[in-house]
């Protein structure tokens, strides 16, 4: 199964603490303000518990069910066991397909386009020197002219933490 033509995932990426989920927060609220129908993806490297334990949908897993959803009157989820099959590729294809964009926080090694949040007080580089397809770099407004010029030979587009509204145009010219 392929991803549906219009849906676009983007890759929000950057070093740990530099703001990644904030500026994702801001652009959810600033695409839905223009009608954008938004899905998020939160990868992450590190091994986790998801679920509480103890609680119901924890104790049906640890005994061997799998699938295991629990909904509410609001809510519902669905715990799938991570299998070498599963990966967010996987979930957009299934689970993704009524939103215009997917953003994905992290993934690095993914094949979509990213953008790139940096702040100076996380004292580490950039990350677009390294990884492949950063089309953006949203940056404190502190970055070395040697970090500048690298971007703008790559044609990364640079952004301003602050220049929200147009970070969410950037977005939707991609879209379009």
């Amino acid at each position: 199964m392929a991803i549906k033509e219009t849906m676009k995932p983007i890759q929000i990426i950057g070093q740990p603490g530099c703001g990644k989920t904030t500026l994702i927060v801001e652009i959810i609220k600033q695409l839905l303000k223009k009608n954008i129908k938004v899905g998020t993806i939160k990868h992450s490297a590190h091994d986790h518990e998801l679920d509480k334990p103890g609680k119901d949908s924890y104790l049906h897993r640890t005994a061997g069910a799998a699938p295991v959803s629990m909904i509410t009157k609001n809510m519902a989820a669905i715990y799938l066991p991570n299998k070498k099959d599963l990966s967010p590729q996987t979930l957009l294809e299934k689970y993704y397909t009524g939103v215009d964009f997917v953003l994905i926080e992290g993934w690095i090694s993914g094949p979509y386009e990213k953008i790139e949040v940096w702040r100076n007080e996380c004292g580490r580089p950039p990350l677009f020197y390294e990884i492949k397809n950063v089309k953006a770099f949203v940056h404190d407004g502190q970055c070395n002219p040697t970090d500048i010029g690298f971007a703008k030979k790559n044609c990364i587009t640079l952004f301003k933490r602050s220049d929200l509204l147009q970070i969410a145009d950037y977005l939707m010219k991609i879209v379009v």
